[in-house]
Order: structure tokens, then C-alpha cells, then sequence
């Protein structure tokens, strides 16, 4: 193996990779600075420089899981110009999502996650598309609770993208 040199270009994005990669395979609480340190063959120190803590390292997944899943929120849901599309293509991702990166969604649901601007996109849209639902701003924070809370249980209850749709549909007609 080649020796690496003293100073690393890019340490820190390569201790939050390694932490990524720690976290998804363990889980956070299997997360650890040293062993961080440890694979990527620098000192301890060197790992504090970047994160002096834990809790830091774990802010700054925080922040990229979140714009992660984001991101896949927004994937191919303009391909429709039918709202109720476009809300099941978010259920979709947001479940493909989790079953893919089940250790990064039991993080992020450990605090509260804010509703993603396309959902609230989305909502704004079937309002307009179907009189008689919900108000966006009743809608949405409904919409992502009940997401949200599908997510903790897909471990023990499996959901499709339909069924969760339909459900939604129902919830925003109450």
C-alpha cells in the first residue's frame, strides 16, 4: 500500500465518506472518530481538526442526508403534469429512498425533518387540480406527517407507493 502523505487534500470530505459509509452499514451508534481515523490512516487529531466532535460529524450528515433526500423527492416528478402523479412519484422515491438507505432514514427521523419545498409544490398543485381538498397549509404538514410516519413503520409494515398515495388522497379529502 502506498504511504499517504502527512497533509491529505480533501480530509475532510473523506472522513464524512468514511462516516457515511460507517453509519450505513452500522447504524449511528456503531459511528466512531477513531475508527474513522483508523481506515483512513491519519491520527485521531487530524480527524478532530475537521470535526471536533461526534455531534459535528453528525451535523454535517445531517445536512447532506437531508439534501439527498431531497433531491430524490424532486427526481422525474415534472415528467406528469397530473398532481396526483406527482405525489405518488414522490411516495415513490421517498420509499425507494428509505428501503436503499435504511440506516441514513432511522437517522434523519431521530429529529424533526422539515416538508421539502417540492412537496409543498406538489400539495399546491392538487389543490388547484381538485377543489374540495385540504388547504395547502393544512395539507402539507398532514401530507409529510403521515410520510414520515409510514417510514418508521416500513420495517415491520411494508407500503407501496399506491396504497400510500391512495391514503393520502383520502387524508386530503377529510
Amino acid at each position: 500500500m502506498a504511504k499517504q502523505p502527512y497533509h491529505r487534500k480533501n480530509l475532510a470530505a473523506a472522513i464524512q465518506q468514511q462516516a457515511r459509509q460507517q453509519l450505513e452499514e452500522a447504524g449511528v451508534d456503531q459511528l466512531s472518530l477513531r475508527q474513522i481515523a483508523r481506515f483512513l490512516a491519519v491520527t485521531p487529531a487530524a480527524v478532530y481538526r475537521h470535526f471536533p466532535d461526534k455531534a459535528s460529524l453528525l451535523a454535517a450528515l445531517r445536512v447532506e442526508f437531508q439534501e439527498e433526500l431531497a433531491a430524490a423527492l424532486r427526481e422525474g416528478v415534472l415528467d406528469s403534469p397530473n398532481a396526483t402523479a406527482m405525489l405518488q412519484r414522490m411516495v415513490t422515491n421517498l420509499l425507494t429512498y428509505a428501503r436503499n438507505h435504511p440506516q441514513a432514514t432511522v437517522f434523519l427521523l431521530q429529529t424533526p425533518v422539515p416538508a421539502p419545498q417540492s412537496l409543498q409544490t406538489v400539495v399546491a398543485l392538487l389543490a388547484a387540480q381538485q377543489p374540495g381538498t385540504l388547504p395547502v397549509e393544512q395539507a402539507a404538514p398532514a401530507i409529510w406527517t403521515f410520510l414520515l410516519g409510514t417510514l418508521l413503520q416500513l420495517p415491520t409494515q411494508p407500503a407501496t407507493a399506491e396504497e400510500v398515495t391512495a391514503q393520502l388522497m383520502r387524508l386530503l379529502r377529510a
